[in-house]
């Protein structure tokens, strides 16, 4: 079972995989008023950034790697969970999943 702990608003991950070089990670929460809050990270290029959504945090998982969490449950009543490289959801919970509220309380 996936355990994520450690919620925060940024994160510097030194020695991430990059292509085929190891470079330092900025991840960044980023809040703007009327729209919500979005994952920035930052390598060695441009920016990388998600959409937006009600909440954000940046997480651990027990496996030891890095992925964000997006609150959406005011519009669409599900936390979504993506991979530290920002390309793959990693997981959905709905509200009636058993870890919907541990994962909620996260965003506290």
């Amino acid at each position: 079972m996936t355990a994520y702990s450690n919620p925060r608003m940024r994160a510097v991950i030194p020695n991430w995989s990059d292509g085929g070089k190891r470079v330092t990670a900025t991840f960044e929460i980023e809040t703007v008023k009327g729209r919500g809050q979005r994952a920035v990270r930052t390598t060695t290029g441009a920016p990388k950034k998600l959409t937006y959504a009600a909440r954000m945090r940046i997480v651990d998982d027990s496996d030891g790697r890095t992925y964000i969490i997006e609150d959406h449950c005011g519009a669409y009543g599900f936390i979504g969970v993506r991979q530290g490289n920002m390309k793959y959801s990693e997981e959905i919970i709905h509200s009636d999943d058993p870890r919907y509220a541990e994962l909620h309380a996260l965003f506290d």
